[in-house]
């Protein structure tokens, strides 16, 4: 059933794992979906096999968020859904975690949300909907 038909979605870390399985479904109910990543042949990848348009961004940068929300606007307009999901593990357990992992994971997972929303706020419909995960 296409009950998102005509709709525009953008998945952050839509090249794998939730990110990727939410992007399938936006897709298949309709939506016109829009995924990113940080690597450039995960992000292909997942594109190609989905049938969405991929951009290559990193979520922990304030620069490359703008880029995209700029790159975005100018090529589809406004979005109807904002789907926040990109996110990183750090690479090593809580119990033996550096201080380079823990601010690893905030700035992707914390500021990268943060500033996702931020600079994407401009670009959203009315009555548009911001998914946090």
């Amino acid at each position: 059933m296409e009950t998102l038909k005509g709709k525009k979605a953008l998945v952050t870390g839509g090249n794998s794992g939730i990110g990727y399985a939410a992007a399938k479904e936006l897709k298949a109910q309709g939506a016109d979906v829009i995924i990113t990543g940080r690597r450039e042949d995960v992000v292909i990848q997942a594109a190609k096999e989905l049938g969405v348009t991929g951009f290559v961004s990193d979520q922990s940068q304030v620069s490359e968020i703008e880029t995209l929300a700029a790159l975005v606007s100018e090529k589809f307009g406004k979005l109807d859904i904002l789907f926040i999901n990109a996110g990183v593990l750090g690479g090593a357990g809580i119990e033996s975690a550096s201080e380079h992992d823990f601010d690893y994971v905030i700035d992707v997972n914390f500021k990268g949300a943060y500033f996702t929303l931020s600079r994407f706020i401009p670009i959203l419909k009315d009555g548009g909907s911001v998914v946090f995960l």
